[in-house]
């Protein structure tokens, strides 16, 4: 395949992944009573292909420059990126939000991506599972919030 259409599937996954993640993590700050604030949803959008793009040139470059055998011990390259869509976030919504949503919206991201190659890989009961204990420790954390609010 030609390395710039790779590079474009990337980016479409990392851009669909995170435009799911970013509502998901609205409705999880609801839950919690938290003062998640976001943006108009052009701004969003465009934080959203910036910060994929990242994420997605990332991806492509370890495909593209390291052996197969090698891809999972590569793939701990991906913290830059990963820090960069961090503070990407962090600066695009300084004052609304902390460093904990904006790691808890790749969180959500990691978990959707990861929920979505198990459905389509046709691990059903992986796909499960990851939602279940996803949902777990999202209750850990909403409980834990809600007694230091309370």
């Amino acid at each position: 395949m030609h390395a710039a259409i790779e590079l474009a599937a990337f980016w479409a996954v990392a851009f669909f992944t995170l435009c799911l993640a970013v509502p998901l993590l609205s409705i999880f700050g609801d839950v919690i009573e938290s003062d998640l604030e976001l943006l108009s949803l052009g701004k969003e959008a465009i934080i959203a292909s910036i910060a994929s793009l990242i994420e997605a040139v990332g991806v492509w470059l370890i495909t593209l420059f390291i052996d197969a055998r090698y891809h999972g011990i590569a793939l701990r390259a991906m913290i830059i990126p990963v820090i960069i869509v961090v503070l990407i976030y962090k600066i695009a919504h300084f004052e609304s939000w902390s460093i904990f949503e904006a790691g808890l919206l790749l969180a959500f991201q990691i978990v959707i991506g990861c929920f979505v190659v198990a459905l389509i890989s046709g691990h059903f009961g992986a796909a499960v599972m990851i939602v279940v204990i996803f949902g777990i420790i999202l209750a850990a954390i909403a409980a834990l919030a809600k007694s230091l609010w309370s």
